[in-house]
């Protein structure tokens, strides 16, 4: 059988810009205005990934964290720190979510919030013990304050998810709110990301500055909501400087987990059904009129009409969206990304380095259940 976990690759290095230079999504986003009523102060954002390196656009934002890395057969008494990168994917998620803009790197989304750094083995040679090293993430997420957990990573179906489940179960008992990566697998809709078809979860896809689907995002009945996943500062594969890069669902992935910090942070008393009934609600829906399709989900997160236009209606605390949905809104056109209309998405142009699958690991995985993907909601 063959495992994969995905990550990023690297760009073209990209010179600095200026700290208060703002990218056209976050433009687009009025976060100026957004950042006025909330910055995701209070919230913890726990990124489960490869680490996160200590850069400048970070200080003060990241906390401790935790390794769950396995070292080496030949080398148990290794320990790692999570505030190492290896990838650089970690990282590059991490400012996605908090970053300052500062020397290149990307204005994060939920600026005063904080990342709980938790590393695992994502872009190693140790990468096949990924499934056990999450697990083990999330509970911890789930007991050191996460209330927002992102998995801009995920395994393919058939990787061995008797350990995944029922963390995410438990990481969702103490009220953490879950998003993860669709994938970045295209026309490869039987690739798409096992964990995000798990109940309750959040599944992500990208598109790109005008809310069309990107060309290579996995799609599906799992995809629940859409964020940019356009260029932006991403980490180059040496982790030495940013580098200009499509952020794929990695990227949107974080822009959602930022969206909910944001959401959070100006109404803290809301559960985590909440919290996702509003970014539903409020997200920009298909222009057809359809409540949602597979490659958007809901539509693209959009929490300025939360926290500006006052938007969304947070309804049951124990309720989830995703089970009973509730009905998403379809404001007039806005400034913000909206979706397109359904459409298969076109294969990628040739050349294109963006490739989820960058680290696949061969194991020998005997398995006594039939591993399928969960249904995750009842669609009427």
């Amino acid at each position: 059988m063959v495992v994969a976990v995905w990550a990023v690759s690297a760009g073209m290095v990209t010179p600095a810009a200026a700290d208060t230079e703002l990218p056209d999504h976050l433009t687009k986003m009025r976060m100026p205005e957004v950042w006025k009523v909330a910055d995701g102060t209070g919230v913890t954002v726990a990124v489960i990934d490869s680490g996160v390196k200590d850069v400048r656009g970070l200080e003060g934002r990241v906390l401790p964290g935790v390794s769950f890395m396995e070292p080496p057969a030949f080398r148990p008494d290794v320990q790692y720190s999570p505030h190492e990168d290896y990838t650089g994917h970690g990282t590059s998620m991490t400012a996605a979510i908090v970053g300052d803009g500062s020397e290149g790197g990307p204005h994060g989304l939920a600026p005063g919030a904080k990342v709980l750094p938790v590393r695992t083995s994502v872009g190693t040679h140790m990468a096949f013990a990924v499934g056990g090293e999450l697990a083990k993430g999330l509970r911890y997420a789930a007991d050191n304050g996460a209330r927002v957990i992102n998995l801009s990573l995920g395994v393919y179906p058939g990787w061995p998810m008797d350990k995944i489940k029922p963390a995410v179960e438990y990481a969702q008992s103490k009220g953490a709110l879950i998003f993860a990566a669709m994938g970045n697998n295209g026309e490869s809709s039987n690739l798409n990301n096992a964990i995000a078809a798990l109940p309750g979860v959040i599944g992500v896809g990208a598109v790109d500055i005008n809310g069309d689907p990107m060309p290579f995002t996995s799609y599906g009945p799992d995809t629940d909501l859409s964020a940019f996943g356009g260029k932006v500062p991403i980490r180059c594969k040496d982790n030495t400087a940013w580098c200009m890069k499509d952020g794929g669902t990695s990227l949107a992935t974080s822009l959602a987990s930022a969206a909910a910090a944001l959401v959070w942070s100006a109404h803290p008393d809301w559960t985590s059904h909440q919290v996702a009934r509003v970014l539903i609600q409020t997200a920009g829906a298909p222009r057809d009129g359809a409540q949602r399709n597979d490659w958007i989900g809901y539509g693209a997160v959009r929490p300025r009409m939360v926290l500006l236009d006052r938007a969304g209606e947070p309804g049951a605390p124990d309720t989830d969206p995703l089970a009973t949905p509730a009905a998403a809104q379809t404001p007039a056109p806005s400034a913000d990304p909206t979706a397109a209309p359904p459409h298969r998405a076109a294969a990628a142009e040739s050349g294109f380095s963006w490739q989820w699958p960058i680290l696949v690991a061969v194991v020998g995985v005997s398995l006594g259940l039939g591993i399928t993907m969960i249904v995750k909601r009842r669609r009427s």
